[in-house]
């Protein structure tokens, strides 16, 4: 068998969420503004590279304020979410999935999406993986309001 000779940098990642929730909180309050597609979001960053999560992979959060309803979008990346925090429902396509703690849903490639926090008093906070480094270096990343 042939040995590569050279091995990636193997860096290892610990993300806290006693550091992650402030740091979400506070960009929730001192933005102007929510992104329309994302709500508040927050990429994890590699700290020794300072770019996304990993080199194929970007991890980040999203708070979503009570009411909050994002703007449908599409992109070439596929997206997996898992629910931190709160209630609400995505419209992925055509079909509509309700969502609560613990749960997880992917986006498909390309399916247009939107999130929807259904409480009217606690934000909603969703954990997502997805593939756009990868898309991106091989410049096949696309995204659009749908």
């Amino acid at each position: 068998m042939v040995q590569p000779k050279h091995r990636p940098d193997t860096t290892f990642l610990h993300y806290r969420w006693r550091d992650t929730e402030p740091a979400l909180l506070s960009l929730a309050e001192v933005a102007a503004a929510s992104d329309p597609f994302d709500g508040f979001l927050l990429e994890f960053r590699n700290p020794v590279t300072g770019g996304a999560t990993l080199p194929s992979m970007q991890c980040a959060v999203q708070l979503l304020q009570p009411g909050q309803e994002t703007a449908a979008h599409r992109h070439t990346s596929t997206a997996i979410y898992q629910v931190v925090r709160g209630t609400g429902s995505s419209l992925i396509g055509d079909r509509r999935f309700d969502w609560g703690p613990g749960d997880i849903f992917v986006v498909p490639v390309w399916y247009s999406h939107q999130h929807a926090n259904t409480s009217a008093s606690e934000a909603a906070i969703l954990f997502s993986m997805t593939d756009a480094p990868l898309l991106q270096y091989l410049d096949l990343y696309r995204k659009e309001a749908a």
